[in-house]
């Protein structure tokens, strides 16, 4: 298991080929070299200043583009790069630098993680989702044909470095993924951070702005805050898990194409929030709180076509990562700041509250 997190985060605008510059520059042991693993979009977007950084850090470099889309986050992708890596002269003192969105980081560090029995790696997150929360924390891994993220690591990167400025030709579906995560961000980091964000226009959050280099920045603190006091799940970091035991089942049976993954979390808010009113732990007030909120951002509310019959909801639920002894772990929202982890919840029941709340 990987030694518990120190991971440097830097926040800003402009400052990507600065900072990296600075952090690579501070590795010790100085690396044999920088592999880097990036999207194609990354590398249009950024890929330039990817490569001065690396050179003005004196070290040398090759570069190789990681499968796109989650469709493509399998073992066999991981198990290409790996050798691709190898192929490139990967060895035990090379860095691992991801470039790109939750994808990349997710599999390039689950290789970083693996190749050579472990590779120090580092992160420059190009996407909202991955400055927000994916980046962040350490969670590495593949998804099976059966769900999400069944094959991983915990591999806590040396360094994350987001410039909100490489957002700039984020599509605006990317945009809403990212909003997704730190909509839940607000909801567990408590009363600030949800005014930080009720209090900024959307069109604020949509160009590369103090109030989005703000905003980021705070949800990142927030869970490395969390990490760090709980850095494997053994308790409190499983709040950080608030819509997505929903989220993954709907992602699963949706497809990416339909459904990508802040989307499927933001759905996964709104079943929280109603297994939670009936309940009775926390109040309609609140509940239509974070509803207002989610619809004025714009993410989605209804799934997108006709939900699987109980049944396979049932077992698409347990297949979740934090099934145990046939029963779910689920996070129940209250009020901001405060959510409860509720064990032992039999997945029919969960089932049910997903067919009360999209029918």
């Amino acid at each position: 298991m990987a030694t518990p997190p120190n991971t440097r985060l830097d926040f800003g605008r402009a400052m990507l080929r600065e900072s990296l510059t600075k952090r690579l520059r501070a590795l010790r042991p100085r690396p044999s070299k920088v592999l880097v693993v990036m999207d194609r979009h990354a590398q249009q977007a950024v890929g330039d200043r990817i490569e001065r950084a690396v050179a003005d850090a004196g070290l040398d470099m090759e570069v190789m583009l990681a499968p796109h889309g989650e469709k493509r986050k399998t073992m066999a992708s991981a198990e290409t790069i790996a050798a691709r890596l190898i192929r490139r002269g990967a060895d035990r003192s090379s860095f691992v630098l991801a470039v790109g969105g939750g994808v990349t980081s997710d599999m390039a560090g689950f290789v970083a993680s693996m190749l050579l029995r472990g590779l120090r790696w580092g992160v420059v997150p190009t996407t909202l989702l991955s400055m927000a929360d994916a980046s962040i924390g350490g969670k590495t891994a593949v998804n099976l044909p059966e769900g999400k993220n069944l094959i991983g690591t915990f591999h806590f990167p040396e360094f994350v470095i987001a410039d909100v400025r490489t957002l700039h030709t984020l599509p605006p579906r990317e945009w809403l993924c990212g909003m997704g995560e730190v909509v839940k961000s607000a909801m567990l980091s408590g009363p600030v951070l949800m005014q930080q964000l009720e209090n900024t226009a959307p069109g604020q959050l949509r160009r590369a702005s103090n109030a989005l280099v703000d905003l980021v920045r705070s949800c990142a603190h927030h869970k490395t805050k969390v990490v760090t006091a709980d850095p494997f799940e053994g308790n409190q970091r499983k709040l950080l898990n608030l819509g997505h035991t929903y989220g993954h089942a709907f992602e699963t049976t949706a497809g990416p194409t339909k459904l990508a993954h802040g989307e499927a979390v933001a759905l996964g808010i709104r079943c929280a929030l109603r297994d939670s009113l009936e309940r009775g732990m926390c109040s309609e007030a609140y509940a239509q709180r974070i509803l207002k909120l989610m619809a004025r951002i714009g993410l989605p509310e209804t799934y997108p076509g006709k939900l699987p019959a109980q049944g396979e909801l049932r077992r698409l639920l347990l297949r979740d990562k934090k099934a145990a002894h046939g029963t779910l772990e689920l996070i129940v929202p209250i009020r901001a700041g405060h959510n409860a982890l509720i064990r032992g919840v039999e997945a029919r029941d969960v089932a049910a509250v997903i067919r009360r709340e999209f029918g």
